[in-house]
């Protein structure tokens, strides 16, 4: 499930004439496109055809809205039994296909039963190709009858594909909330596999312990160093890959082959071991440098947030779909509000439920990870964090809003950890359908 399409620029003259042509995409496609050698010029003959190994055409690669490139990859994946492997950027698409896939499971069975695609946004331009492709299959269509929709068993995935055994994409980081969702929906016999640790800049890192989706063998091909994110920062901090020290944190920088310019990544990674075959560090992703939200006399990273909210997760018996973060400063003391879309609406239950109680397990992880906070709340300039509940299908409405404003790729779109607009802040603010705070806790 990977988005192949891209814009075209042609660059003139002064007297109109192409000079060359320029494709815009994001770092994703086109490592997607480079891998399987598509040639843009090429692409139009292609959009009826079938890429080796892949249950969807060709054509179902190019879909813009993020809701029909799931169901169009969800309709023609479940017409094919015997699935083995699958494949995206993030973790968090496989998590939203099956989601919607749960919600819509009737019409796309249907589909599958009648070889039929619905009338879905976007793909207007592309259903010729689509329609070519998909086949009548009614005893395929009554087994998945049988089975059921995805929320009616655990392991869904394996009833429906016998032979699927991986699932590839990017699962660290902020990406890690969807981990137990997607093996609730995969069951224990089906692996998640990281694809590694990729930025705009370069390829850093490949999956080093297929176990650890947080561990990556640095690549030995690109010029990288680590800069030391305890000194002072200027080119006595940066080590050599064979200089750095286990356990200590670093910010990757890399040195361009255009030019021979050291460019500072901004991430935070920390140094887990060294690969005894030939050195290399092994690292993990730590988050971004200097990214968190900031309070009068400290601040709360990333990194914390990430810990603390995956922590309180792991001890609920509830399943959480994705959650975002922001500043609540609605009343004093001020405080970090968690949006948090959950997997089952009939989650939301009462004052002794798990989500009750979440506030104050935040605050409790918050204390532990970051001595700041303790102080905060001895001098009253900090409280419990709040909980705000979002309605169903929110986080999937904030990744079209995002396509909708300019982004280049449905399959590399990212929910952020702390929301960096007050438009975003509103929008997410006028979708909560519960809260649980300092006053309702």
């Amino acid at each position: 499930m990977w988005y192949l399409g891209f814009d075209r620029m042609d660059v003139e003259d002064e007297d109109k004439y192409s000079t060359t042509t320029i494709y815009l995409t994001s770092g994703a496609a086109m490592y997607k496109r480079t891998q399987l050698y598509l040639d843009p010029d090429k692409d139009e003959e292609k959009m009826g055809t079938f890429i080796f190994d892949h249950a969807a055409p060709y054509a179902a690669g190019f879909i813009k809205k993020w809701r029909s490139f799931l169901l169009v990859h969800a309709i023609f994946t479940l017409g094919s039994r015997s699935l083995e492997r699958m494949s995206m950027v993030f973790i968090n698409t496989f998590v939203d296909m099956i989601r919607h896939l749960d919600t819509e499971f009737d019409t796309v069975v249907d589909c599958v039963a009648n070889g039929v695609i619905p009338d879905l946004d976007g793909i207007v331009d592309l259903r010729h190709h689509l329609e070519v492709n998909i086949i009548a299959d009614p005893e395929r269509a009554e087994e998945l009858r049988r089975i059921g929709r995805p929320s009616s068993r655990p392991g869904w995935c394996r009833q429906v594909w016998p032979n699927l055994r991986s699932v590839h994409a990017i699962a660290s980081g902020s990406f890690a909330s969807s981990v137990p969702l997607a093996r609730s929906f995969l069951g224990p016999d089906v692996d998640i596999h990281s694809l590694g640790y990729g930025t705009t800049e370069c390829w850093m890192g490949a999956p080093y312990n297929p176990f650890e989706l947080n561990q990556f063998k640095l690549i030995d091909y690109e010029i990288i160093e680590l800069l030391d994110i305890s000194e002072s920062e200027s080119i006595g901090g940066i080590a050599q890959l064979w200089e750095v020290e286990v356990g200590k944190r670093y910010e990757p920088v890399l040195t361009t082959r255009d030019g021979l310019w050291r460019y500072r990544l901004g991430d935070i990674v920390e140094v887990a071991g060294f690969d005894p075959a030939d050195g290399i560090p092994i690292i993990q992703f730590v988050g971004r440098r200097n990214m968190g939200i900031r309070f009068p006399d400290f601040l709360v990273t990333e990194e914390e947030m990430r810990a603390a909210m995956s922590s309180t997760i792991l001890n609920m018996s509830i399943k959480v779909i994705n959650w975002t973060a922001a500043f609540d400063d609605r009343s004093l003391p001020a405080t970090i509000g968690f949006f948090v879309e959950l997997a089952n609406a009939q989650d939301i239950g009462t004052p002794a439920s798990d989500l009750a109680l979440a506030p104050e397990r935040l605050l409790d992880e918050l204390s532990r990870s970051n001595n700041n906070v303790v102080w905060a709340l001895g001098h009253d300039v900090f409280c419990k964090p709040t909980i705000w509940i979002v309605r169903s299908g929110t986080f999937s409405d904030f990744l079209q809003l995002k396509l909708d404003e300019g982004n280049k790729n449905t399959g590399q779109i990212k929910v952020p950890v702390i929301l960096p607009k007050a438009a975003y802040v509103t929008w997410f603010a006028n979708r909560v359908v519960q809260e649980f705070s300092r006053a309702a806790s």
